[in-house]
């Protein structure tokens, strides 16, 4: 047995030098007497060892500075804030919100995200189709008939085989269909790295949404409720694992919501904010620019595309906001989210977002077919979806509007369709009155609706989202109308025996419409310009507005010194809006040239005598070709146009070049009556000349430095 002082500490010999335990046993992690050698050593016959101790490395000290002392406290607010947030995802109702400006639903954005073994959806004139109808057919035949035992084992394995071939055929992949088998795969561009405004001040707003405090940008709220916005932004500013789907989808939102917030916060706060909705707007506008051709088929990306056309539209950009729509229309016919049968498996909050995301994009498109003159890309007769409908039993006040808007967009599609596109103008007069007569009820019977949606849910959508808002909408809704009714009756067929371009009912419809026009900046003023913006860009030039073009023809015709006095008073209330953006300004700009070229006209009608009539003709012929309306006459534009003009016109920086066609010949006289489906086809590319100036950089006088 070993001695005691083996097992001594060395506290208790303090004559005894202290040493570290050698290193077999620290090894062993046994009992050292740290001798040298030691007894365990020497009891098991091996070198006692002591390793030299290494000395500890001295520390800096860290100073709190007030640099650090910041960083923390920014490290902690951001903390509180997610911590916060995710606290609001928890604990936010899964069903039935308390608002009327928002649909809740629990699931995340990844349970709506359509994979790539999702089935593309053929229609009923597919082989596969038909192959379908041949197998049910067979199988009831079998099954009608009893075969011999013997037969009956074979028969029945074949016709398993029969219908997995035809559940293979009926049903390709996305991921088979829709891409190229020997394409080698290729590094996106980085979406990531770009600056984002500070978190606390998104969270603020997307709550501020959620209480439906904000409303300005309408409906898009909807996406941001069902999508779970606030779940894809704690993703883009925490995570690296996020997609260009989450990035667009993100920036959309924040530049609404930052956009809306800045006209009601402080003055001294306003520019920060609209810092924030422009930097969002750079990162939005530069992920969808880099967005491939080839798009992968699922919901995140209708919902960016359809995002990226409403930005559009608000930068006045038809023509991007069509594109971006046409590849959203192809996604959907892809997913089938235009057909009922595609969602028979579907959750039913899964078929409402569905549904939703598609109505969404129906309403721009088919607003944007007419705008543009271009068929639509959703064809009605080939939607199987319940259409929404103000009779549906809505929880919310902006699901009833919403129902107003898709009806107003089928209104617009069916004005293109039956009276406007190609085949409609050959159509026989009798056939055309026909189809003025019905659109002209479906227009009285919006009317209708929208009055009867109104006494129902009007008090709830004022206490909610604020009276001068609902206002504008109803105001604003009703322009609109009165304006496609006044290209609905400027496609009538002339009535015989009169002597006027145009018919009493078109001129009424324009009356009635620049009037109420009066009515809705009445309101826009109120709120101290805060819609003026929306109006502009979602009412005055998202439709094509025509009641100004009809008045200014018939004033040039007939002379009517009260429709120059209405002229003047629209475009003395639009002249606000030539400071929100580029297009309004050409807007208002267009607008002030046509009427004082109607005012010039009249008052050389007026003051010329009938010798000199002929020679005052041709001066407003120059004036009206100049804005892309040439003369009966057909003549070219004279080099004495701008001098003619006065420095009001030579300011407004026109190109000549630009009102002739590309075959070198004038466009029609706007004023010539309309007789046949013919005059109206050059009538109506004549207003698309007209329209198009506004895409002309040199529309707008230059900026006085």
């Amino acid at each position: 047995m070993e001695p005691d002082t083996c097992d001594e500490r060395p506290e208790a010999s303090p004559q005894h030098t202290l040493r570290r335990a050698c290193d077999p046993c620290r090894a062993r992690k046994i009992r050292c007497n740290r001798e040298d050698p030691c007894s365990r050593c020497v009891t098991t016959k091996i070198e006692c060892t002591h390793s030299d101790k290494v000395p500890r490395e001295k520390r800096t000290r860290i100073l709190l500075t007030p640099q650090y002392e910041k960083k923390i406290d920014r490290i902690d607010g951001q903390l509180q804030a997610v911590i916060g947030l995710l606290k609001d995802l928890k604990t936010s109702p899964p069903s039935h919100p308390q608002t009327a400006r928002h649909t809740s639903c629990e699931p995340s954005p990844g349970n709506y995200t359509t994979p790539s073994t999702s089935a593309v959806i053929e229609g009923d004139s597919s082989l596969a189709a038909h192959c379908s109808f041949a197998n049910d057919f067979v199988q009831q035949a079998a099954g009608a008939e009893p075969l011999p035992s013997s037969s009956a084992l074979d028969m029945q394995e074949t016709l398993e085989a029969l219908s997995r071939v035809v559940d293979a055929l009926k049903l390709p992949t996305v991921s088979d269909e829709m891409a190229y088998p020997h394409a080698r795969p290729v590094q996106r561009p980085n979406i990531g790295g770009r600056e984002l405004p500070p978190f606390q001040n998104a969270l603020t707003v997307i709550r501020l949404a959620k209480s439906a405090r904000l409303a300005g940008s309408g409906w898009i709220y909807e996406f941001i409720a069902v999508r779970q916005f606030s779940e894809i932004c704690l993703n883009v500013y925490f995570s690296d694992d996020y997609s260009e789907t989450d990035v667009i989808i993100v920036n959309a939102g924040l530049h609404s919501l930052f956009w809306d917030y800045s006209n009601y916060v402080p003055a001294e706060e306003k520019s920060t904010y609209l810092e924030y909705a422009h930097l969002c707007r750079e990162n939005l506008e530069t992920a969808l620019a880099n967005l491939p051709l080839q798009l992968p088929a699922s919901s995140d990306y209708i919902v960016a595309l359809v995002f990226g056309a409403w930005h559009a539209i608000e930068l006045s950009k038809p023509s991007l906001s069509w594109t971006l729509c046409s590849k959203a229309s192809e996604l959907c016919h892809t997913l089938g989210y235009h057909r009922a049968t595609s969602m028979q498996t579907d959750a039913p909050e899964e078929i409402q977002f569905k549904n939703f995301l598609f109505w969404s994009l129906y309403f721009i498109e088919k607003c944007l077919s007419l705008r543009l003159g271009r068929p639509s890309t959703i064809a009605d007769w080939d939607i199987t979806i319940s259409r929404p409908s103000t009779t549906d039993n809505h929880q919310q006040a902006v699901m009833a509007y919403f129902a107003l808007w898709i009806e107003s967009a089928r209104c617009q599609g069916n004005i293109y369709e039956l009276l406007y596109s190609a085949d409609s103008m050959n159509q026989p007069s009798d056939i055309r009155q026909t189809r003025v007569d019905l659109l002209v009820s479906d227009l009285a019977n919006l009317h209708k609706v929208t009055q009867e949606v109104n006494e129902k849910w009007i008090k709830t959508a004022k206490e909610n989202s604020g009276e001068d808002l609902m206002d504008f909408y109803y105001i604003s809704d009703d322009v609109q109308r009165l304006s496609l009714l006044t290209l609905t009756y400027r496609a009538a067929p002339r009535e015989s025996g009169t002597s006027t371009t145009f018919s009493s009912s078109c001129l009424d419809a324009a009356r009635a419409t620049l009037a109420r026009h009066q009515d809705c900046i009445t309101v826009v003023n109120k709120s101290g310009g805060t819609y003026l913006s929306t109006y502009v860009h979602w009412t005055l030039l998202f439709s094509p507005f025509i009641p100004f073009i009809v008045l200014f023809c018939h004033i040039i015709e007939a002379r009517d010194q009260a429709d120059l006095d209405r002229l003047g008073n629209f475009v003395a209330s639009i002249q606000p809006a030539a400071d929100i953006s580029e297009a309004a300004a050409k807007l208002h700009r267009l607008f002030q040239l046509l009427h004082s070229v109607a005012l010039r006209y009249l008052e050389l009608h007026a003051s010329t005598p009938d010798d000199g009539q002929a020679e005052a003709s041709g001066e407003i012929d120059r004036y009206l070709a100049a804005l892309g309306l040439p003369s009966s006459a057909g003549q070219g534009l004279q080099g004495s146009f701008v001098q003619s003009m006065g420095s009001d016109f030579s300011q407004g920086g026109l190109d000549m070049a630009g009102a002739n066609t590309g075959d070198g010949q004038g466009l029609i006289n706007p004023m010539m009556p309309v007789r046949n489906g013919a005059d109206l086809e050059h009538w109506l590319y004549n207003n698309q000349a007209m329209w198009a100036l506004m895409e002309k950089p040199d529309l707008l006088p230059p900026r006085s430095s």
